[in-house]
C-alpha cells in the first residue's frame, strides 16, 4: 500500500486529483457569468456618497415607494402631434397597467392626468411625445419587468419605449455579459491555437488549455464567493480581467515551460526527471513575476474606488495561475514526456531577430543617435498626449436597443439632458405644507433654474418648471393695485358729487324762497279775509234780493227777479266756493306757517351739512391722494424683485391644485420632497463634474440662513453617478499607475540589483504605453469617429500591460543579475537572444488582443489596439534604449568615448 501511494505521489496523481476536486467545486459553486454581471450591473458607491444617501431618503418616502426604481414609458407620434384619440388610447393602456399593478410590481403611476400642474415635464413642446413615469419594485427582475412592460404599453400608430438610466445600464451590462462570454471563448481558443501552432502539437495545446481553464475557473469562483460572502469589491469586468490575466501570462509561461521541457528532453530522456528539472529552472522567474503582480494588485484593494478595488481578484488569480502552471502542467508533462509534442517531436530551428541585433549595434555605435531615434518614435505622441474618456453607459450600445431608442427620443423632443435628470432629495425637520418653507424651496428652485447648464427644474412649488402666478406676490399685488385704483376712482366720483351737491345747496336762494313763502302765507291770509268778507256780502245781497222780489211784482221786477235768482244761485255757489277756499286758505296758512318754520330749521341744517360736506370733500380728496400714492408704490413694487417672492395663502394651501402637487412631489409625512434638474446637455466628461459641483454649491448657498438650512439634502441620477466615477477614476487611476509602475520598478531594482538600467527599461515601457494610448486614440478618431474611450478601457489595458511589462522587464532584470559579463559585454548577446523570445511574446499578446475584438465592442477594440501598439512600440524602442543608455551610462564620464564603438 505504501508503495502504491508513493508511486501515485511520484506520478503526481494526487496533484491531479486535488485539481479535479477544486475544479468541480469551482464549477458548481460559481454562478454563470451572465447572472454574476447582472447582479453587479449598477455602479457601487460608498455609504457616505450622495446616491447612497439619496436612496436612503427615497426609502423613507412612503406610499410603498421604498426600494423602487423609476422608469419612463415614452410615446412618440412619428407623424406629428398626438391626437386626442391617441391620448385616450395611451390613457386606456395606463388604466390597464393600474389594474394589474401588482403583477408588474408598479407602486406609482405619474401621467399628465395625475400631474396636471407638472404636464410640462411630461409632454414635449411640439406635442408629439408623451412621458409616463412608473415606479416599480424591480429588485433583481428589472430586465424581466422591462421586457414585459415593453410588450404591454404598445399603442397602435405610436412608437413606445420603456427606458431609464438604470435600464440602459442593465442593457449595457447584458451586452457586456455576452461580449465577455464570447471574448473568453475567443481568448481560450486563441491561446490554444498559439501553443498548438508554436509547437505543432495538439497535445501541448490541450494540456495548456486544461491548465489555464482550471486556473480561470478556480480563480473566478473563489473571487466571486469571497465577494459574495465577505462583501469584497466586485465589478462587471472582473470575469474578463481574470480571463485576461490568466491567458496572457499563462500562455507565455506555458510556452516558456514547454520550450524548456523540450530542450531538457534532448538531454534527459526520462520524463519525470526532465519535468522536475524544467520546473526547477523556471520556478523562480514564474513565482517572482506572479508574486510581484499578486502584491501589486492586492494593494489595489485599499484604493477607494470599486472598479480599481475589484482588481484584488487578480491578487487571487496569479497565485492560482502559478500553481496551475507549475503543478497541473507537470502532471501531464511527466505522464506524456516526449509524446506531449507529438507529432512534431524535434524542436524548431530558432529564428534570429535581425531587427534587435541591428538596432542594438547601431545604438552601441551611436548611442545618442539611437536614443534620439527612440525619442522620435515616442516623444511626439507623448507631447501631444490626449486622454478623453466617456463615462456613459450608452457608449458601447447601438440603436437596436429599445431603451436606447427611448432615451434618444427624449433627448430629441425634450432636450439632451431629459433622459438623464438629476434628482435632489430634501428632507426637512417639519412638514413642507407651510408658506415659509415653500418660499425657501421656491427660491432654491429659481436659483437652480438660473444655474449655468441647467435647462429646467421641477419642484413642489414649480411642478411644470415655471412659476405658478397665483402663488407669487406680483400676482397678488396686481389684484390689490386694481382694487386700490378702483377705489380711487370711486372716491373721485364721490368727491365730485359732494362738490356738486354742496354747490347746489344755495342758502340765498333758499332764503328768497322762504321769504316768498312768507309773502304767500300773508297773501293767503288776506285771501282768506277777503273771501270771508265776500261771503258775508254775498249772503246779504242774497237776502236783499229776496225782499225786493217780494215788494215789486211787476214783470220787470220778475225779470230781474229771475236774473237775481240766477245771480243768487251763482253767488250761492260762489259763496260755497269761497267758503271752501277760505277753509283751504286756513289750511294753507297753517301748512305755510309750518313749512316756513321747517324751512327755517332745514336752512340751518343745510348750512351745517354744507360745512360737513366741505370737510368730507377735503377728507375724500386726501384719501384719493393717499390711494394714488399707494397705487404708485404697489405698481413700482410689482416691477421690483420683491414681487417675485413666493407667497401661498392658507386657502391656497388647502385647494385641490396644491394638494395634488403635494401628493406628487412630497412624501407621505410631507417632510420629504424632490427637485428634478434637467441639464441642457447629456452627461459629458468635459462638463458633468463641473455642473454637479455648481449644483451642490448653489444648494448649499441658497439654503443657508433659510428655514430649510438644517434640511438633509442628497442628489442622485446618472450625471451624479458619472461625476463620482469620473472624479474617482481621475484621482485613483493615477494611484493605480503609480502602484504598478513603481511596484514593478522596485521589484526589478531588487531582483537585478541595479537601479539605473532597470529605470531606463521601465521608462521605455511607460513611454511605449503612452504612445500606444495616443496612437489608438488617433486611429479610432479617424477610422471610427470615436472621440472618447470608454472609461473601463484604461483599466482593462492596465491589466494586460502590467502582466506583459512585468514579465518583460523582470525577466530582463534577472538576466542582467545572473550575467558575469560587464554591461557593455552583456548588451549585444542578450539583446540578440532576447529579441527572439520577445517576438513570440509579442505574437501571443497580439493574437490575444485580436481575440478581444470578437465581441464587436468599441471598448474591447480600443483595449486591443492599445496593447498591440504598446507591444510594437516597446519592441522597437527597447533595444535602442537598453543599448544607447547602457553605453552612455558607462562612457558618459569620459566624453571622448561617447561616440566610439565599444
Amino acid at each position: 500500500m505504501h508503495a502504491t501511494i508513493l508511486k501515485l505521489h511520484k506520478n503526481r496523481v494526487f496533484t491531479l486529483l486535488v485539481w479535479l476536486i477544486m475544479i468541480f467545486i469551482a464549477i458548481i459553486s460559481a454562478p454563470s457569468v451572465t447572472n454574476t454581471l447582472q447582479s453587479h450591473s449598477q455602479p457601487t458607491f460608498s455609504a457616505k456618497s450622495q446616491p447612497t444617501q439619496a436612496a436612503k431618503l427615497r426609502n423613507q418616502w412612503g406610499y410603498h415607494l421604498a426600494n423602487t426604481t423609476s422608469v419612463n414609458v415614452v410615446y412618440e407620434n412619428p407623424t406629428g402631434k398626438l391626437t386626442t384619440n391617441q391620448q385616450k388610447k395611451i390613457q386606456s393602456v395606463i388604466n390597464r397597467l393600474k389594474k394589474h399593478r401588482s403583477f408588474y410590481s408598479i407602486s406609482r403611476v405619474v401621467s399628465p392626468d395625475t400631474n396636471v400642474s407638472g404636464q410640462a415635464q411630461l409632454l414635449s413642446r411640439d406635442g408629439s411625445t408623451q412621458l409616463v413615469s412608473l415606479d416599480i419594485n424591480a429588485k433583481n427582475n428589472l430586465r424581466i419587468l422591462t421586457n414585459e412592460l415593453s410588450g404591454q404599453v404598445k399603442v397602435p400608430g405610436l412608437r413606445s419605449y420603456v427606458t431609464s438610466p438604470e435600464i440602459i445600464r442593465d442593457v449595457s451590462n447584458q451586452k457586456n455579459a455576452q461580449i465577455t462570454k464570447i471574448i473568453l471563448v475567443a481568448l481560450f481558443v486563441a491561446s490554444t491555437l498559439i501553443v498548438g501552432l508554436y509547437f505543432r502539437a495538439p497535445l501541448a495545446a490541450a494540456v495548456s488549455f486544461m491548465s489555464l481553464f482550471a486556473a480561470f475557473v478556480t480563480a473566478y469562483s473563489l473571487s466571486l464567493n469571497l465577494a459574495k460572502h465577505f462583501n469584497w469589491a466586485f465589478s462587471q469586468y472582473v470575469p474578463l480581467e481574470i480571463g485576461l490575466a490568466t491567458l496572457v501570462l499563462g500562455t507565455i509561461w506555458n510556452i516558456y515551460l514547454y520550450r524548456k521541457f523540450r530542450s531538457v528532453l534532448t538531454v534527459q530522456q526520462e520524463a519525470r526527471a526532465a519535468t522536475k528539472q524544467t520546473i526547477q529552472s523556471l520556478r523562480f522567474p514564474i513565482v517572482t513575476v506572479g508574486g510581484c503582480l499578486t502584491i501589486l494588485f492586492a494593494l489595489c484593494g485599499f484604493i477607494n474606488f470599486n472598479e480599481i478595488r475589484a482588481l484584488w481578484t487578480l491578487a487571487m488569480t496569479y497565485p492560482i495561475l502559478i500553481l496551475a502552471v507549475l503543478t497541473l502542467n507537470a502532471v501531464f508533462m511527466a505522464a506524456l514526456g516526449e509524446s506531449l509534442f507529438w507529432p512534431s517531436g524535434t524542436p524548431q530551428a530558432t529564428m534570429k531577430s535581425h531587427y534587435w541585433r541591428t538596432a542594438t549595434e547601431f545604438s552601441l555605435w551611436q548611442p545618442i543617435a539611437g536614443f534620439l531615434v527612440a525619442l522620435y518614435i515616442t516623444l511626439p505622441f507623448i507631447y501631444f498626449y490626449h486622454n478623453s474618456l466617456s463615462f456613459s453607459a450608452m457608449t458601447n450600445l447601438t440603436e437596436t436597443s429599445q431603451a436606447v431608442k427611448g432615451a434618444r427620443v427624449l433627448q430629441a423632443h425634450f432636450g439632451e439632458g431629459k433622459a438623464t435628470p438629476v434628482t435632489i432629495y430634501l428632507k426637512a425637520n417639519q412638514p413642507l405644507n407651510n408658506e415659509k418653507d415653500l418660499q425657501s424651496l421656491d427660491q432654491l428652485t429659481s436659483k437652480l433654474q438660473h444655474t449655468k447648464g441647467v435647462q429646467n427644474v421641477y419642484s413642489l412649488t414649480q411642478p411644470g418648471g415655471m412659476p405658478i402666478d397665483k402663488y407669487y406676490v406680483a400676482n397678488q399685488l396686481d389684484a390689490i393695485g386694481l382694487s386700490s385704483k378702483e377705489a380711487t376712482g370711486r372716491l373721485s366720483q364721490a368727491s365730485n358729487s359732494l362738490h356738486s351737491n354742496a354747490a347746489k345747496l344755495d342758502l340765498k336762494a333758499l332764503k328768497r324762497q322762504v321769504n316768498q313763502l312768507s309773502t304767500m302765507v300773508t297773501k293767503s291770509n288776506q285771501i282768506v279775509q277777503d273771501s270771508s268778507r265776500l261771503a258775508a256780502q254775498v249772503n246779504r245781497t242774497a237776502a236783499n234780493s229776496s225782499v225786493t222780489v217780494q215788494q215789486n211784482a211787476s214783470k220787470r221786477v220778475r225779470r230781474y227777479q229771475q236774473q237775481i235768482n240766477q245771480l243768487a244761485q251763482s253767488l250761492q255757489s260762489v259763496s260755497s266756493g269761497v267758503g271752501q277756499l277760505a277753509t283751504e286758505g286756513k289750511v294753507i296758512q297753517s301748512y305755510g306757517q309750518n313749512s316756513y318754520n321747517n324751512l327755517q330749521s332745514y336752512s340751518r341744517q343745510i348750512n351745517q351739512v354744507k360745512q360737513q360736506l366741505k370737510r368730507v370733500n377735503q377728507q375724500v380728496t386726501a384719501s384719493t391722494s393717499q390711494l394714488n400714492g399707494i397705487y404708485d408704490y404697489l405698481n413700482g413694487l410689482q416691477k421690483s424683485g420683491g414681487a417675485s417672492i413666493y407667497y401661498i395663502t392658507k386657502a391656497q394651501l388647502a385647494d385641490t391644485d396644491f394638494q395634488q402637487t403635494l401628493l406628487n412631489y412630497a412624501s407621505q409625512n410631507k417632510r420629504l420632497t424632490t427637485l428634478q434638474v434637467v441639464f441642457k446637455n447629456a452627461p459629458s466628461s468635459q462638463t458633468t463634474v463641473h455642473q454637479i459641483k455648481r449644483l451642490q454649491q448653489q444648494i448649499d448657498l441658497q439654503l443657508r440662513g433659510t428655514s430649510l438650512s438644517q434640511a438633509t439634502v442628497a442628489i442622485t441620477g446618472e450625471p451624479v453617478a458619472q461625476s463620482i466615477i469620473q472624479s474617482k477614476m481621475t484621482h485613483h487611476f493615477t494611484t493605480l499607475m503609480a502602484i504598478l509602475v513603481f511596484g514593478i520598478l522596485l521589484a526589478v531594482f531588487i531582483l537585478s540589483r541595479a537601479i539605473l538600467q532597470p529605470f531606463y527599461w521601465t521608462a521605455a515601457f511607460v513611454m511605449s504605453a503612452l504612445t500606444g494610448f495616443q496612437l489608438t486614440y488617433l486611429t479610432m478618431h479617424f477610422v471610427a469617429s470615436v472621440k472618447q474611450f470608454d472609461w473601463q478601457v484604461p483599466l482593462l489595458a492596465a491589466v494586460i500591460l502590467a502582466a506583459f511589462g512585468a514579465w518583460q522587464i523582470i525577466a530582463l532584470g534577472l538576466s542582467y543579475r545572473y550575467t558575469e559579463l560587464s554591461l557593455l559585454d552583456w548588451i549585444l548577446p542578450t539583446m540578440t537572444s532576447y529579441g527572439q523570445i520577445v517576438r513570440y511574446i509579442l505574437l501571443v499578446v497580439v493574437i490575444l488582443s485580436i481575440a478581444l475584438t470578437f465581441g464587436a465592442s468599441l471598448a474591447m477594440i480600443e483595449t486591443a489596439l492599445i496593447v498591440i501598439y504598446t507591444a510594437f512600440i516597446f519592441y522597437l524602442v527597447l533595444p535602442m534604449i537598453v543599448s544607447s543608455l547602457g553605453k552612455l551610462a558607462v562612457t558618459l564620464p569620459d566624453k571622448k568615448n561617447i561616440l566610439k564603438n565599444k
